[in-house]
């Protein structure tokens, strides 16, 4: 998993790391699925449409 998130204004121009955790926690490394895929997260200087803030690559395999 790659995960581009864009600085924030309010954070004085970096990411928002702790927000990005906060919407990825409930679904990885919980109880109901306790795996945790490998994750890089890098903050980029924009993506493609303006408005966009988080870009999420994901490569999985299905038995």
């Amino acid at each position: 998993m790659k995960v581009f998130l864009v600085g924030d204004p309010g954070k004085e121009g970096r990411m928002d790391f702790a927000g990005f955790m906060e919407g990825y926690s409930p679904f990885f490394g919980t109880e109901a699925q306790p795996n945790l895929p490998a994750r890089s997260t890098m903050q980029v200087a924009g993506l493609v449409h303006p408005a966009f803030l988080v870009e999420i690559e994901v490569t999985a395999v299905r038995p």
